[in-house]
């Protein structure tokens, strides 16, 4: 028996090892620039297989994109870029087929784009298993798509941003805007310092942790299995609470908070005019608000 086992180890081994020389025999770097007038262009659109994609402000005047990864020998251009009027399209695309399509031999490549500040109104990502890191940037509206790979957010300022991930984390901090909408199924979501009028979250399983947050006009939160955990700058002073878990497990540490409806799996109460909403609903999760 051990004999078999030592076997099939050293089997995988030389397979692994075999698939590892293929794949670094068939790569090569690859490297691209292009640079637009970024007062010019009001549309950019992002549509990733696998790399990472780093987004940040910039002083210049130029929409700049800098590439670099690597690619198989034999296969096309991982990476297009396309200039539409004032619309500009990055096309990311895996180049390795076959049994090699699915081995990583660290990162395959990144995608960096400098934004001029006041430039692009639209920004709308696309991702299939990259990580994408965003820094710094004013646009109206900000939509982001992913399966898998997290997403931090830092620094944005915007009209309206809406994030939809399958698997991957969420991260947003130090952020600011009118209406923010984020739906996760298996991913936990971190909201940390970040201003919303709107805010409306929906989680299949993944907790949702909201930190040194403003009382805002409107905030719901909806999970299946994850927990809730809310915990403001300040105390409230104008709020509605509404706050409901199947678990039965709510803990809520307000000043003035007038409770109205208490029971085994729910909550809800008001403090001074109640002119905020928050909403709370989780099937299975925990709920905590202070």
């Amino acid at each position: 028996m051990k004999k078999t086992i030592v076997t099939t180890l050293l089997f995988f081994i030389l397979v692994g090892g075999l698939l590892v020389i293929l794949k670094l025999n068939g790569e090569q770097s690859y490297e691209k620039q292009k640079s637009f007038d970024g007062q010019q262009i009001q549309i950019l659109e992002i549509d990733n297989e696998s790399w990472n994609i780093v987004l940040e402000n910039t002083a210049s005047e130029e929409l700049k994109i800098n590439i670099k990864g690597n690619k198989q020998k034999k296969q096309s251009d991982p990476v297009e870029i396309k200039e539409d009027g004032q619309k500009i399209s990055v096309f990311q695309r895996d180049t390795e087929v076959g049994i090699l399509k699915n081995i990583s031999m660290g990162e395959k490549g990144t995608i960096h784009i400098a934004i001029p500040k006041n430039s692009v109104k639209l920004i709308a990502i696309r991702n299939s298993y990259g990580d994408l890191r965003i820094n710094h940037l004013a646009t109206e509206v900000m939509t982001i798509s992913s399966e898998s790979g997290s997403t931090m957010v830092k620094g944005l300022a915007a009209n309206k941003g809406e994030l939809i991930s399958k698997d991957g984390e969420i991260k947003i901090s130090d952020s600011s805007l009118e209406e923010l909408l984020i739906s996760a199924t298996n991913g936990d979501s971190y909201i940390t310092n970040v201003s919303s009028t709107k805010t409306k979250i929906t989680s299949s399983s993944g907790e949702v942790v909201l930190k040194e947050i403003d009382e805002e006009k409107s905030l719901l939160i909806e999970t299946g299995s994850g927990d809730i955990t809310i915990s403001y700058k300040n105390n409230p002073q104008s709020l509605e609470l509404s706050a409901s878990s199947d678990s039965a497990d709510i803990t809520v540490d307000l000043k003035g908070l007038n409770k109205k409806d208490v029971s085994g799996n729910s909550m809800s109460g008001t403090i001074g005019e109640s002119s905020n909403k928050l909403e709370l609903i989780s099937k299975a999760g925990i709920i905590n608000v202070k």
